[in-house]
């Protein structure tokens, strides 16, 4: 399969349910005297559930096994008893796929005789693979609707100038695939073209979401969700540019003490490396904060580089606004545990 990153967007929906209320039966139809039975009988272990689907929403499975678990050892009967077989085959269904690792690998393809297209310049064709690692003793049969293939590609050129696309494709094949106990299994997702054309540097990000669907271990079928969600970035760089990283300090302190020109600020913010976009956002701020209107304006190509927040353009007061509510949200959650606030997500 070869594909040509075009231009275009997709929207899906995915729903995904963590408690066992959601059924492909019809729901009983009760009398009032069953129903009242019913309350009586859930009642007591209402808080009880409460915090399993809490535990489950957090994923945090080692936490929703031992509140099930005192569940059980209270002996819930009728209603109670079916809603945490409910949870139950939720939380095995989590145990069971707690072992998978799932990973995708970018690789280009070298031009050969039977390889790139006729003209493409090297480095234009990738080739897109996943790479999944089952380490538990049982083997797993993973089935039910095909994952989602989801690429956004962001490319810039010297003078600030961005395209963004994304598409989104289910991968067929893995609508039914199995992983064998302590192996692993390698899928190709197809061949791209991420070409550089004139950009001073262009970004695909690709993501692969499964959807929920089943998890089969020796003979038995269990709820498969909140499976992980692998990523791979692919850069590339305008060949004039040097490959070595740039440092978060320096572009700040471009900001800070230079003329800001799209180019200069450009070449610092794209060869930022990916792990430290984050900590460049963090040192921009304040500079950001203090600066007129008219020079914000002129770093939001950059911020949007870093963040993927594409839909804030360059208004200077959005800009302010995002990085002052990032800025507070970090230092409440330097706080400790004890706050809940997170950072606005950053984008691909």
């Amino acid at each position: 399969m070869n594909r040509a990153l075009l231009a275009g967007w997709t929207t899906w929906v995915v729903v995904s349910c963590a408690g066992p209320a959601a059924s492909p039966s019809a729901p009983r139809v009760l009398t009032p005297e069953q129903r009242a039975q019913a309350e009586a009988e859930l009642a007591p272990f209402q808080p009880s559930f409460q915090s399993l689907d809490a535990a489950l929403e957090a994923r945090d499975e080692s936490l929703a096994r031992r509140i099930l678990d005192r569940i059980l050892a209270r002996g819930p009967q009728g209603a109670a008893l079916e809603r945490a077989q409910g949870f139950q085959r939720i939380v095995e269904g989590r145990e069971w796929t707690r072992v998978l690792e799932f990973r995708l690998l970018a690789q280009p393809v070298h031009e050969t005789a039977q390889g790139a297209a006729a003209g493409a310049a090297a480095g234009d064709q990738w080739h897109l693979r996943l790479l999944a690692t089952n380490g538990g003793d049982a083997d797993l049969l993973l089935s039910g609707a095909p994952p989602t293939l989801r690429v956004a590609v962001l490319g810039v050129d010297p003078a600030g100038i961005e395209q963004r696309f994304s598409t989104s494709s289910p991968v067929e094949h893995l609508e039914r695939w199995s992983l064998p106990g302590h192996g692993s299994a390698e899928h190709s997702l197809g061949s791209f073209a991420i070409p550089i054309g004139t950009a001073l540097a262009v970004r695909a990000v690709f993501e692969l979401e499964f959807l929920p669907g089943d998890v089969t271990r020796d003979g038995e079928v269990r709820p498969a969700s909140r499976l992980s969600t692998p990523r791979v970035e692919v850069l590339r760089l305008a060949p004039f540019l040097p490959t070595a990283p740039v440092a978060p300090e320096e572009l700040a302190r471009y900001v800070r003490e230079e003329l800001i020109r799209p180019a200069p600020l450009l070449e610092r913010a794209v060869r930022i490396e990916a792990s430290q976009r984050g900590r460049a956002l963090d040192l921009l701020t304040p500079a950001v904060l203090e600066l007129p209107s008219g020079e914000v304006e002129k770093v939001t190509v950059a911020l949007r580089w870093l963040s993927g927040q594409g839909e804030l353009g360059s208004d200077a007061r959005s800009w302010r606004q995002w990085l002052d509510r990032r800025a507070q949200a970090r230092a409440r959650r330097t706080q400790g545990p004890g706050s809940a606030l997170e950072l606005p997500a950053e984008r691909p």
